[in-house]
């Protein structure tokens, strides 16, 4: 039955009053013809106002009496300052509706601005988030704990009582008290400052119905935190790649592997640094921004190295987020912590070894440059893993030996691990620092302490590959592969009066050539925005080459009427005059950029007449360096990789076998005098 009465408690402030009379206004507005009354109550907070807030740890202060009101029945909802909610609501309580907030920032209000102040000018405020951002800006000034209504409040001022007074701005915009402000404070405001929350009770689906058109949740997107694992690309779960792949915003660190983002091709990535002495962004504005994409209705992705919730600050994110009714995820990745050791076969328990692991942070929480608290190492462990441990190598060593384990123990340090470029180095307690030293070992590393480390041996057999192609995943296998692309695939700028043409033309196509995997991806994308074309295309000829075109054309729920299993145009050529008579035929060749006429002129000198439309662009890459150390193999996976390559680099390193994707790459190769040794057909 639709509400027919509402019945609204809040607190009686003037304030209070207000924020009802808003929701009363968006009820109306949104022409619910309902009759609306409303009853004032004295919170805890209302009633005591001498017990400085620093102080009071009563979670509900300001909702205690109107949540019961709403459990007993007296009143339908509360409305509250959403700032105000505790942080457990009673368990048949639910937040009905949040709604928008007309400003969130915290406003100054005195007898001149905060930076004009003199010295020891008295300034009040009522919380403790605040009294510690305002003693970063003027430390000179005392800070004076105040209580009661912005009104009360404001007379301190009037009376000289204060000097100055920290507020929120939406409170007083509400008030009709703007004029007052003196400044906007420089930093974020209290979480949900300017929000409404309509409380009201779980179990009523009527009122929960009625008030869903005011959630502003409804417009949030969602943010997922994805380990991403130890380093190795392939080492992310699948539940990972799936959030990547619907991903519209990935932030990431140094931490993860850039193959990884491969998975996410249509997402914005957002670079957040986390390196040690390298920090892009500051954890609280990591937080704020990751918000702010939410607030845009995105699927944001916070990919995070190893596991986002082992010595990552995941934590962090999530009480951020949460404080604002947020939805977050979390997909749990492999942690460095135990997936390095696990990959060279260093097991941390083992029978006659180790029976007990500790892992540990070499950092502490609120370390300083001049607070640097003593390494705490646990009794009794037998295998000890530090994570963000090398810059302090020394000081755990002493620490480690200072709890009692023999200078003989022995010790690996795994930099890079399980990446194509790991490097490890090994001693005891009694020598890891000077071998550290004397290979110049490098972050990011993981130190592994204790008998475990004897089962570590090294591998000699695998070997390690440059990829120049954009799809390295079906390659990892060969070795440690390193991804350096070559080129660098984008959707080409196509206008919807071009695609209404392309729709419009499509029945009159006989044939649809796809030669790549990127023809496929980004013609169907066209489809997908244009449902009227997709029902077109279902019923084409839409013939292929190879089989990963194929596969990517299946991936789409389309299946190809033929698939040229030679991979060249010529192969297509032949394919399409064996199984057609083309004259007469009308064909679209949706395609690259680059120029290869060789399609369209034979196909045209049979009677074809061939459509071509640019639906990619192949680019070639920014110049990277040339990886180092030893490098075995290198795979072309085209003309394109191979052109670029040589534009850059002048030359292929003598002493890498060069391995190519198919015979028109190697007829590429040959053309700058190199031959592969090797075919490569996937």
């Amino acid at each position: 039955m639709p509400i027919q009465k509402l019945h609204i408690g809040s607190r009686a402030s003037r304030l209070a009053v207000i924020q009802v009379d808003e929701l009363r206004t968006m009820i109306a507005e949104a022409c619910r013809e309902i009759s609306v009354t409303h009853e004032t109550f004295q919170s805890a907070g209302d009633l005591d106002k001498k017990t400085s807030l620093l102080n009071n740890k009563q979670d509900d202060l300001w909702t205690d009496v109107l949540d019961q009101a709403v459990l007993d029945g007296r009143i339908d909802v509360a409305v509250h300052s959403a700032k105000d909610l505790p942080d457990q609501l009673h368990a048949d309580l639910m937040i009905l509706a949040l709604t928008r907030s007309p400003d969130e920032t915290d406003a100054f209000v005195g007898r001149e601005s905060l930076g004009k102040l003199p010295a020891g000018s008295r300034i009040g405020t009522s919380s403790g988030l605040r009294r510690e951002s305002v003693a970063r800006l003027r430390p000179d000034c005392e800070l004076v704990a105040v209580r009661g209504t912005i009104e009360e409040r404001l007379a301190q001022i009037d009376a000289g009582e204060l000097d100055g007074l920290i507020v929120a701005t939406v409170a007083l915009k509400r008030l009709g008290l703007e004029y007052r402000i003196t400044g906007i404070m420089p930093w974020e405001g209290f979480p949900l400052q300017g929000q409404l929350a309509v409380v009201g009770r779980r179990d009523n689906r009527a009122l929960r119905r009625f008030f869903e058109p005011f959630d502003v949740r409804r417009e949030y997107g969602e943010v997922t935190l994805v380990g991403a694992g130890p380093g190795d690309p392939d080492l992310i779960t699948l539940k990972g790649v799936k959030a990547l792949r619907s991903a519209d915003c990935v932030m990431y660190d140094y931490l993860v592997h850039k193959a990884i983002l491969e998975h996410a091709p249509q997402a914005e990535k957002v670079y957040v640094g986390k390196r040690k002495g390298d920090h892009t962004l500051l954890q609280q504005e990591l937080c704020r921004l990751i918000r702010q994409q939410a607030l845009e209705g995105k699927k944001v992705v916070r990919l995070k190295g190893g596991d986002p919730l082992i010595f990552g600050r995941g934590a962090d994110e999530i009480n951020y987020l949460r404080k604002y009714h947020m939805r977050v995820h979390v997909i749990p990745g492999v942690s460095s912590a135990t997936g390095i050791p696990s990959r060279l076969g260093m097991p941390l328990t083992a029978r006659d070894y180790s029976s007990s692991v500790a892992f540990l942070s070499a950092h502490q929480a609120e370390e300083t440059a001049v607070r640097n608290d003593a390494i705490q190492v646990p009794q009794g462990v037998d295998t000890l893993v530090f994570l963000m441990g090398l810059s302090k190598l020394e000081e755990i060593v002493i620490a480690v030996r200072g709890s009692g384990r023999d200078v003989a123990t022995p010790v690996a340090i795994i930099s890079r691990g399980t990446r194509y470029d790991e490097a490890i180095v090994t001693g005891d307690l009694g020598n890891i620092v000077d071998r550290a030293r004397a290979v110049n070992a490098q972050p990011p590393a993981l130190i592994v302490i204790g008998k475990v480390v004897t089962f570590y041996r090294p591998e000699r057999d695998r070997e390690t590959i440059v990829y120049t192609g954009t799809h390295p995943d079906k390659y990892r296998s060969m070795g440690s592969l390193i991804h350096l692309p070559m080129i660098e695939i984008s959707a080409a700028e196509i206008t919807g009066a071009q695609t209404d043409q392309l729709i419009a033309d499509l029945p009159a196509y006989d044939i649809i050539l796809l030669t790549s995997r990127f023809a496929v991806v980004h013609f169907l994308e066209l489809a997908r925005r244009r449902p009227a074309m997709s029902g077109l295309l279902a019923e084409k000829d839409i013939v292929v080459i190879g089989k990963d075109t194929a596969q990517a054309l299946m991936d789409a729920d389309y299946h190809p009427r033929y698939v040229a299993s030679d991979e060249t145009s010529r192969g297509l050529f032949k394919l399409l005059t064996q199984n057609y008579d083309v004259k007469g035929k009308r064909i679209l060749f949706p395609r690259s950029n680059l120029p290869n006429p060789y399609l369209k002129t034979e196909l045209e000198k049979r009677g074809a007449q061939v459509t071509q439309l640019t639906v990619y662009i192949n680019a070639p890459t920014a110049k990277a360096e040339l990886p180092t150390g030893q490098v075995d193999k290198i795979i072309f996976t085209s003309p394109s990789t191979v052109n670029s390559f040589l534009d850059k680099y002048q030359s292929i390193p003598a002493d890498w076998t060069i391995l190519s994707k198919g015979p028109v790459t190697q007829q590429a190769l040959r053309d700058h005098n190199y031959e592969s040794e090797m075919m490569i057909y996937g």
